[in-house]
């Protein structure tokens, strides 16, 4: 079993790679395909939107067919759809293969949180958990550093090809690392059975807070990551691999706080956890405001990133709980709920820099995020328990 926890990690380390890749070189693909940059952005919506919408049936299907099977059948489509990107002659066609790697990645990091969550007993859960997110959160980083390099040296293509080469390295490694990992399947898999999964986890009464704390979480932070090369560029920073790099000081920030997450829990407690990583992420976000140089807006996305994954864990660890024998279908609606957030979030990112302006937008989304860690501590973790 370690094994196989071992190389869940390098899946959700290698999935990661493709969730922020493109985002340094949104320039590039504007250049080449004669589109506003402002609308390349919307890029990364294409590919959460049916992330987050599949779901809710490939949560159930997990928990009936095996999550290792899952995850590697949603690596080979999402190396296929990735390198279908990296050939594309339109924007139509790469927005398309976008959305196919949406849907192919549905299948594999929700797998793989309650893969974790099934091998691990839930007093020792906050903390791998905290380790798997900074394994994913390395791809994030890699991701989006990396993506910016190569964007650099060669163009938004050999990005593509380069996260395509890497996943097939993950689906060989999986294929080989869970031999022997067994799964008890359901007795059939039927409509009636998600149905009754899904009301069972939302007769719990902290559901509500659980997924609509992370649609927010989605709308307010990720959304922000597709305009960050287009802010640098109206600040006179070009290179790509500058986007790259302060894209990455967020994954930065939440690996180490994967490192320290004992120390964190001694220190702040769940609800401490909560509230204090959103001030921190929204205090970070007022701080961009300032359109300072690239390297304190690195520094700020770093902290940001630590104060996010303070209050992002206290969810997943709640969306572990609220039906342990629904738990795949759980952690998939988590994923779902993310992700929709996520796919909200470039819009409203778009149409408040279009229309509001920058600091009346950028003030809202630190609003919004406070709001969701005071509210999610509070409704998940009273006092007392």
């Amino acid at each position: 079993m370690n094994r196989a926890l071992l190389v869940v990690g390098f899946i959700a380390f290698s999935t990661s790679l493709f969730i922020r890749a493109i985002d340094p070189v949104v320039p590039q693909i504007s250049g080449e395909f004669g589109i506003p940059a402002a609308d390349v952005a919307l890029l990364a919506t294409a590919f959460a939107l049916p992330f987050a919408i599949i779901q809710p049936l490939l949560g159930p299907i997990g928990d009936f067919f095996g999550k290792t099977k899952l995850m590697l059948g949603g690596l080979v489509f999402l190396v296929a759809a990735t390198f279908a990107g990296a050939l594309a002659q339109s924007f139509t066609w790469l927005l398309l293969s976008r959305l196919l790697a949406g849907i192919a990645a549905g299948g594999i990091f929700p797998a793989a949180l309650a893969f974790v969550s099934d091998a691990v007993a839930v007093e020792r859960r906050q903390i791998m958990l905290g380790r798997f997110v900074a394994a994913a959160l390395a791809g994030n980083l890699t991701g989006a550093w990396a993506g910016g390099i190569v964007g650099d040296f060669t163009n938004w293509r050999g990005v593509l090809v380069a996260a395509g080469s890497f996943g097939t390295m993950a689906l060989l490694l999986g294929v080989w690392g869970f031999r022997g990992v067994k799964h008890e399947p359901g007795e059939r898999f039927d409509l009636a059975y998600a149905l009754n999964s899904y009301k069972a986890i939302f007769s719990n009464a902290r559901a509500k807070f659980t997924y609509f704390g992370v649609l927010l979480e989605g709308i307010a932070v990720f959304g922000l990551f597709p305009f960050v090369a287009i802010l640098l560029h109206q600040s006179g920073e070009y290179r790509a691999t500058i986007a790259g790099f302060v894209i990455a000081g967020f994954a930065i920030g939440g690996a180490v706080y994967g490192l320290i997450v004992p120390a964190m829990l001694r220190l702040f407690g769940t609800r401490g956890l909560m509230i204090w990583g959103s001030f921190f992420v929204a205090a970070m976000i007022c701080v961009s405001t300032l359109r300072l140089s690239w390297p304190f807006e690195f520094a700020a996305f770093a902290v940001m990133g630590t104060g996010f994954y303070m209050m992002h864990s206290c969810f997943q660890v709640a969306a572990s709980e609220l039906a342990p024998k629904a738990r795949g279908s759980a952690l998939a609606l988590h994923s779902s709920f993310f992700f929709i957030g996520q796919a909200i979030g470039p819009l409203f990112y778009y149409y408040g820099l279009a229309h509001a302006g920058l600091t009346p937008t950028f003030i809202g989304a630190a609003v919004i995020i406070v709001a969701t860690g005071v509210m999610g501590a509070r409704g998940l973790y009273p006092k007392g328990e």
